[in-house]
């Protein structure tokens, strides 16, 4: 295992991870769209992500056009804060600093279910619920890509405001996507 791992990090050009009481990555880069770019060849390369996010700011929100670049970042973020905490090595630049959380969460993608009757909007919400349940219990970081949407956008700014205002409460580290005004207007 710790010669795959080895393998691995040398691949991906990783550092061992540095903590500390920020969030702070340069040059980071998600491992599996390297892989990815790298089996398809064409020259193509990850552009690498340089985020800093000192303690006294717990929240961040992403915004920007329908390119994927938005949930990528939140990935990668999720993914590299996991790995550091496990005690990985992590594709980022070696000044990176990674926070330790207590709890990770993550309301990522579309869990809309015929079966489970749920819709876009109502997967979400049943995500962001067990969320709220297990933050609060220490330091937590939180991840939400497309905050408030699923539904009317008046009504889902209002929602995605409160959460984000209980999260702050809840002294958590958040990082959500939205393209819904009211929510940029609050941030």
């Amino acid at each position: 295992a710790a010669a795959a791992v080895a393998r691995w990090a040398v691949l991906n050009n990783c550092v061992l991870p540095g903590f500390g009481g920020e969030l702070c990555l340069r040059k980071a880069r998600h491992p599996l769209l390297q892989a990815q770019f790298r089996q398809a060849g064409q020259g193509r390369a990850v552009v690498p992500l340089d985020l800093e996010l000192p303690p006294r700011i717990r929240t961040l929100v992403i915004t920007g056009s329908n390119t994927g670049g938005k949930t990528v970042a939140l990935k990668t973020i999720g993914l590299l804060c996991l790995a550091a905490q496990s005690g990985l090595p992590v594709p980022a630049a070696a000044e990176s600093l990674f926070p330790v959380y207590d709890t990770i969460q993550a309301d990522i993608g579309d869990e809309q279910s015929i079966q489970a009757n749920l819709s876009t909007f109502s997967a979400h919400v049943k995500n962001i619920s067990a969320i709220l349940h297990a933050s609060g219990r220490g330091p937590a970081l939180v991840l939400l890509d497309e905050l408030g949407s699923g539904t009317d956008p008046l009504e889902g700014g209002a929602l995605a405001c409160g959460i984000l205002s209980e999260l702050h409460r809840r002294q958590a580290t958040v990082i959500a996507t939205t393209h819904l005004g009211a929510v940029k207007n609050f941030v």
